[in-house]
């Protein structure tokens, strides 16, 4: 990504707020400016194709993501951070997501919540056993 200006979650919730918008639609909205990017803030990072899979539900899966994450946050667990992401060329596959770790990557295709949970249960379980 780009050098460039760098938000917070918390900022991006507070635009969607200030506008009256879903929270989905605020973080889509960063897959079209690349050069601004959201800190980072976990060891995980959840990439979803925002483009052209929006017509095939990324929106709705940017939203459920948002949730996961808080839940996961609130309840003390293995969370990630989200990062829009222009069209990540897996149109076939849509939605498509990816899970940037320390150790590599995870591609998601016909990305749900519930594989992006799957992977940070893996990543927990594996650390409790270390």
């Amino acid at each position: 990504m780009a050098d460039g200006p760098v938000v917070t979650a918390e900022e991006v919730d507070e635009v969607a707020e200030d506008h009256g918008v879903p929270r989905a639609h605020a973080w889509m909205a960063l897959s079209y400016a690349p050069n601004v990017q959201v800190e980072r803030t976990a060891d995980i990072a959840v990439a979803v194709c925002c483009a052209r899979c929006q017509l095939w539900g990324a929106g709705d899966l940017v939203a459920d993501l948002l949730a996961l994450r808080d839940a996961r946050t609130a309840a003390g667990r293995l969370s990630f951070d989200l990062v829009p992401r222009g069209c990540l060329n897996r149109c076939s596959d849509a939605p498509v997501a990816t899970g940037v770790l320390d150790d590599g990557v995870v591609g998601f295709v016909n990305a749900t919540a519930a594989q992006v949970t799957e992977l940070l249960d893996a990543v927990e379980a594996e650390a409790a056993d270390a």
